[in-house]
């Protein structure tokens, strides 16, 4: 049975796979937001340890933002990242020496559970 032109073309599922793949987090990006923090923090360091500085808040920013990553546990081994926020754990400020435990805790968590 041969279809005559006067009817519309049949219809077509067009399925879209979405991709529900996490977007993974290079080293390169931790390592870039390593080094923001730290130097966030040396400039807090030099202006005082209790002063509310914008560097300070910039820091304290930087390590939140590097708590809600999905990071791997060969992520955090690969870089630097245990061995900067155990350094940054003893900063004199007390904003970022809470905030970097508290990453340091996750990770350690992370770390444990694989």
């Amino acid at each position: 049975m041969a279809l005559s032109d006067d009817l519309p073309p049949q219809l077509t599922k067009d399925v879209k796979r979405r991709n529900i793949k996490r977007r993974t987090v290079k080293s390169k990006d931790v390592e870039v937001l390593i080094s923001v923090a730290t130097r966030a923090a040396h400039i807090a360091r030099d202006k005082g340890f209790h002063v509310v500085s914008p560097e300070a808040i910039r820091c304290v920013e930087v390590l939140r933002m590097m708590r809600s990553m999905p990071l791997t546990p060969r992520l955090i081994t690969k870089t630097d990242l245990l061995r900067v926020l155990q350094y940054l754990a003893t900063n004199g400020n007390p904003k970022i020496r809470s905030e970097s435990k508290s990453v340091l805790n996750h990770l350690r968590s992370v770390l444990a559970s694989s």
